[in-house]
């Protein structure tokens, strides 16, 4: 997420990255004539090393992307698979590895792969949790990674014993003194893979937080910050400053209580505070270690602003601070980077501007500021501008924008509030007796002339209507992404763009026609429904994993450290499934198939309706324990329901007269093939395309035509 910029694409494509990497992995070992227990320990040993191999070759790859820039969508899909393959192809063939060699230990070969899958199931939900409520808030992920290895790698010299192979005991016992030594001085290796990852700048911290990562970067004039590798600010940049604080603030003729959210150690306190009328400053950051770390490595003015008695300090998301607010605000300023993830385009929806326009007086002033451009805006800009403008315009009767590198826009909830003659705006400034370099009248004529001015309200009025940037829809995180992620690649922009035009009804027509030519395949591969069945599960599984991650982003605000907590209640609900199929009986078991296709059929309606209850009663946001029980609870049904449906069709092709191996391989790169098509659809299309509430309606109809093709399985062996 660092190496490219937090964007929930790149989790969606790493998610496949891994899926893919597993599912061939799984598929490899059943091409093997001979399986060996060594086989297994010596994977097993080569785990350990390439883990932490991997996060420095991913940080080493940063500077080949570039420091600041926004990695096109073609790069992350061409770095991200060789990044994870080998730890990915090693972890899958290690699943049908288990099954093959686990027959040798038991004296009934029945349900092997069950129970493979259900120790498998119980180990991640464990290693969730450990790293949920202990690694993560503690441990930095280089020093994690070595320390699960070195744990790995002994592990396997301890089941060494089973085996004679001379070499294989020197091999792992040379792997465990590389990373013995390793994780004795990983200190050393954290500094010296930190310095490259963001060369040619020198690191002065990047720590990890249950909130993101933060990077604290120097030049030789300047102090930049990263958040989970994605641009939040410079310091000093007088310029951004003065013109993101002093335009909204002279857009009131006497500003008093100001609300500031994000952005007030870049110096936009100490800025909002040169305005006499201003007797209070609420500033809402939702991260403590920042605020730490800015004390220490920014200049001291910035730490002393925060002890003035104006400034009100509260760290809480900003979101869901508005949400609970009582007081009423002159001025409100959005000070944060442009909606490119599902986390910060929350705050340039058309119901985060209702709650603002909620909590500001009737003559107050709302500002926000997105990337633009001063001169020539083109296509995809335009549509990411529009679609922030009449976003902002559904909501507040009086809507002004100044255009420029960064393009601001004002709102207010009474008409005729706000002005866009430079001349008022100047005569307030010099009332104040403001001190600025840049909010200076030879500037802002030249910067916001009445040309200027025209042509930015012409892009943004050239359309009468797009489409609204909403929390379940978010356009904008669509046409940002498609704006900075296609930099370099005009054509894929032009053709990207035309997708937002996609439909519901589009999408389901194409599932229709596939599931039609299963159908007409079906008596030539006899096996085609189950195997679509397994894949269909995957795809929905991993889908629903993203829809909850961005739904709890939509309603909590913050995913970085909660993403751990929430795969894991995933893979405890498959243990739990393990667990019930491997008590109870499930014959006969296509029939079983049917009720758990369903089953999940029923799942994406129950979020569904779940979604609309929290978009329209949002009183249980209050309520923080039941709140933060929902979603992993919704996510270990959802997980429960999956693995029962596995299980059950991996019996259900045994009983066909496929051998343990074979039915492992194929059904196990089945589930995560079509995983990972998922991981990639709903994140990269669905999602920003068609929204919460139509890709849950894809995904069931979606259950629906593969249990209606269960009904063609021909079960003779």
């Amino acid at each position: 997420m660092v190496l490219f910029s937090g964007t929930e694409i790149t989790l969606g494509i790493a998610l496949a990255s891994w899926l893919i990497g597993t599912g061939l992995g799984s598929m490899l070992v059943k091409w093997l004539r001979k399986i060996e227990l060594s086989y297994f320990l010596l994977s097993f040993s080569f785990l350990s090393l390439i883990l932490p191999i991997s996060i420095i070759l991913i940080r080493l790859t940063k500077p080949i992307i570039g420091i600041g820039e926004i990695p096109s969508i073609p790069a992350i899909l061409t770095l991200t698979f060789p990044l994870i393959l080998p730890y990915a192809l090693l972890t899958g063939g290690l699943f049908t590895l288990g099954c093959e060699c686990l027959t040798r230990f038991l004296i009934e070969e029945e349900r092997v792969i069950t129970k493979v899958y259900l120790g498998e199931a119980i180990g991640a939900g464990l290693g969730g949790l450990v790293f949920y409520f202990i690694l993560c808030p503690y441990f930095q992920s280089l020093q994690i990674s070595l320390y699960l290895s070195l744990l790995i790698v002994i592990y396997g010299n301890f089941q060494g014993k089973w085996i004679k192979q001379r070499t294989l005991k020197i091999i792992n016992f040379l792997i465990m003194i590389i990373l013995l030594v390793a994780a004795i001085n990983w200190k050393v290796l954290e500094k010296k893979s930190r310095n490259w990852q963001w060369k040619p700048y020198k690191v002065l911290t990047a720590q990890d937080t249950i909130y993101g990562q933060l990077t604290f970067l120097k030049n030789p004039n300047q102090i930049i910050l990263y958040e989970s590798g994605l641009y939040t600010f410079t310091y000093p940049d007088l310029p951004t400053i003065e013109y993101s604080v002093h335009f909204a603030l002279l857009q009131h003729p006497k500003p008093q209580r100001v609300l500031l959210i994000g952005g007030g150690i870049s110096g936009s306190l100490n800025e909002i505070l040169k305005h006499p009328s201003v007797k209070k400053v609420v500033y809402v950051e939702l991260d403590p270690t920042l605020i730490k770390l800015g004390s220490r490595y920014l200049p001291k003015e910035i730490s002393y602003v925060l002890k003035d008695k104006r400034v009100k300090l509260i760290y809480q998301d900003g979101r869901l601070f508005i949400k609970k607010a009582q007081e009423k605000y002159d001025v409100i300023i959005l000070c944060l980077p442009d909606p490119l993830t599902a986390q910060l385009n929350r705050f340039y929806t058309q119901e985060f501007f209702r709650e603002i326009k909620d909590i500001l007086d009737k003559k107050g002033v709302f500002c926000l500021g997105v990337s633009s451009a001063p001169d020539i805006i083109g296509m995809a800009l335009g549509e990411f501008l529009r679609s922030v403008y009449f976003t902002i315009k559904n909501v507040f009767p009086d809507v002004v924008g100044f255009p420029g590198d960064t393009a601001y826009f004002f709102a207010s909830p009474t008409k005729n509030t706000l002005t866009e003659k430079i001349d008022i705006l100047i005569r307030r400034l010099k009332k104040r007796s403001i001190k600025v370099k840049y909010v200076q009248d030879y500037y802002l004529q030249a910067d916001l002339s009445p040309f200027k001015l025209a042509y930015f309200r012409s892009v943004l009025e050239k359309k009468k209507q797009v489409d609204l940037n909403t929390d379940l829809k978010p356009r904008c995180y669509f046409y940002s992404l498609v704006l900075w992620s296609t930099t370099y690649f005009p054509a894929l922009r032009g053709m990207v763009l035309k997708l937002h035009s996609l439909k519901l009804s589009h999408c389901l027509g194409a599932m229709g026609i596939f599931s039609l030519f299963l159908f007409c395949l079906r008596r030539r591969f006899n096996t085609l429904p189950l195997l679509n069945a397994v894949a269909t599960t995957g795809f929905t599984e991993i889908s629903l994993e993203v829809i909850v991650l961005i739904s709890f982003q939509v309603f909590y605000g913050y995913v970085y450290h909660e993403l751990a907590g929430l795969i894991t209640a995933f893979m405890i609900g498959l243990a739990i499934g393990s667990l019930i199929f491997h008590k109870y009986s499930f014959q006969p078991f296509i029939k079983w198939l049917f009720f758990l296709q369903v089953g999940l059929t029923l799942v994406c309606f129950l979020w569904l309706g779940i979604i609309y209850a929290l978009y329209k009663y949002n009183l249980i946001l209050h309520y923080t324990p039941l709140f933060n029980l929902l979603f992993p609870l919704f996510l270990g049904c959802t997980g429960t329901l999956g693995g029962m449906q596995f299980l059950t069709a991996s019996e259900t092709y045994r009983n066909l007269g496929k051998t343990i191996k074979e039915t492992a391989a194929t059904l196990y790169s089945t589930d995560l093939l079509g995983s990972a098509l998922g991981a990639i659809l709903t994140s990269l299309v669905f999602l920003p395309l068609l929204g919460i509430p139509a890709t849950l309606i894809l995904l069931a109809v979606l259950n629906l035509l593969a249990f209606v093709l269960l009904f063609f399985v021909d079960q003779t062996p």
